[in-house]
């Protein structure tokens, strides 16, 4: 087979998505929320006994943890855009013995076996290729619409069943 060659440019929206998407995925974002809730819960249930001052922090800090991951990961990703590796789109090619992504902003491009591949996915008009838990490469499903189905049948002949979640 073949190889496959694209590139693709992120913007900020894209990585802040995927950031937004992972932490609220994670216990980091769940518990901001639980937090929400429980503090709006008590804020309700004993409002009569509450001072002033404790009608006012009880829905201000709860709107603090409801407010604080999204808007640290927006003030988070406009300083990652700053990069070189963001300004520029990065070109995938994808190999028999891996993925091979490059940037004019590097020398070498660097290389991720199919081994090494954590899992790939799609989410809400991505692809993500991720190295590790945590790490994606972040493919918009827009730039590759044409090619898709051949990526797919190449990740699927190069990597574990297991490791696929792809529609």
């Amino acid at each position: 087979m073949a190889n496959i060659k694209f590139s693709t440019q992120i913007k900020e929206e894209d990585l802040y998505k995927y950031n937004l998407h992972h932490a609220y995925t994670s216990n980091q974002g769940i518990l901001s929320i639980i937090l929400f809730v429980l503090l709006i819960a008590v804020w309700i249930m004993r409002f009569p006994q509450l001072s002033l001052i404790y009608r006012v922090m009880y829905p201000a800090v709860a709107i603090v943890f409801l407010v604080y991951i999204p808007m640290s990961l927006k003030l988070r990703v406009k300083n990652q855009m700053q990069q070189d590796v963001f300004r520029f789109p990065l070109t995938y090619e994808f190999t028999e013995t891996g993925v091979v992504i490059s940037s004019p902003t590097t020398e070498e491009p660097a290389e991720l076996p199919w081994e090494y591949v954590y899992k790939i996915s799609n989410w809400k008009g991505y692809l993500l290729i991720y190295s590790n838990r945590v790490n994606a490469y972040i493919i918009p499903m827009n730039d590759i619409s044409e090619d898709y189905i051949y990526i797919k049948e190449f990740i699927l002949k190069h990597v574990e069943d297991y490791k696929l979640q792809l529609k």
